[in-house]
């Protein structure tokens, strides 16, 4: 399923995986001055193909390597340059077998060669984008500032947030954050929906404070399943759906282990 609709000159495009009258878990991708950032899932790949067809696209710019970022991709390179970040090419071109569920809801990811590595910065017909390195929620993750906005994947969650990936950095998301706050920007564009300046900042803060309160649980001898408690007393209905559905691929446990800078098994 794909739903359209208009952020000011940006427009914000949602697509997800439709399973009985119901999707699974919505995915934004973005057009604004006729670039496209980011490519939804595999599972919607032709919609987002069809959406654009016929319009002008200078270029994809795509945050990192996830498959609900890349899905058209192999469709959309046909009409158009790709640009993905340097360190997204291996894993592009040999993409792992991804779990069930994550098939059911966005696609297994195919191969994907032909594309161009972005640069710091770029110029497209006079439309000049920067790219700032955001590691932390994949080791490959960068965003992109075109005049006073920010098209930033997966860096920006919310404060609802209580499940990461096991492969996330959250120290790394920190500083990622307080990166891309250095420069001048009005609205974030992020997987998960628009958020304002302000909704950055106070995502960032609501990380921070989660980490100084687990630093001093930990401190004090406190468990992680103590701590867990202590960060998470009323865990929400979907964040434990998340635990049970990805096997805790997704978990509040890989949310404390990583701001303690824990492993996660």
């Amino acid at each position: 399923m794909l739903i359209s609709e208009m952020h000011g000159d940006v427009e914000a495009v949602k697509v997800g995986t439709e399973v009985q009258g119901r999707v699974l878990h919505w995915v934004y991708l973005y057009y604004y001055r006729s670039l496209l950032f980011d490519a939804g899932c595999p599972n919607t790949a032709r919609e987002v193909f069809e959406h654009f067809k016929g319009r002008k696209i200078k270029a994809v710019l795509i945050t990192h390597y996830h498959e609900d970022h890349i899905g058209a991709v192999n469709l959309l390179k046909e009409i158009t340059d790709v640009y993905v970040p340097e360190k997204s090419i291996e894993i592009l071109r040999n993409p792992p077998d991804i779990p069930e569920y994550r098939k059911i809801g966005w696609g297994q990811p195919e191969r994907i060669e032909g594309v161009k590595v972005a640069r710091d910065v770029m110029k497209f017909d006079g439309v000049e984008v920067r790219m700032i390195k955001t590691p932390g929620h994949s080791f490959d993750h960068v965003s992109y500032l075109v005049d006073d906005e920010l098209f930033c994947g997966d860096l920006v969650i919310n404060t609802a947030q209580m499940v990461c990936m096991r492969e996330e950095d959250l120290l790394k998301t920190i500083e990622s954050i307080e990166k891309v706050l250095k420069y001048d920007f009005s609205y974030a564009y992020t997987g998960v929906g628009v958020a304002s300046r302000d909704d950055v900042v106070e995502y960032l803060n609501y990380l921070k404070g989660l980490k100084e309160e687990a630093e001093k649980l930990y401190a004090e001898g406190k468990s992680i399943d103590e701590i867990l408690a202590a960060c998470f007393p009323k865990p929400s209905q979907k964040a434990m759906l998340m635990e049970f559905v990805s096997e805790k691929e997704w978990a509040r446990e890989n949310m404390v282990k990583s701001l303690l800078g824990l492993p996660r098994e």
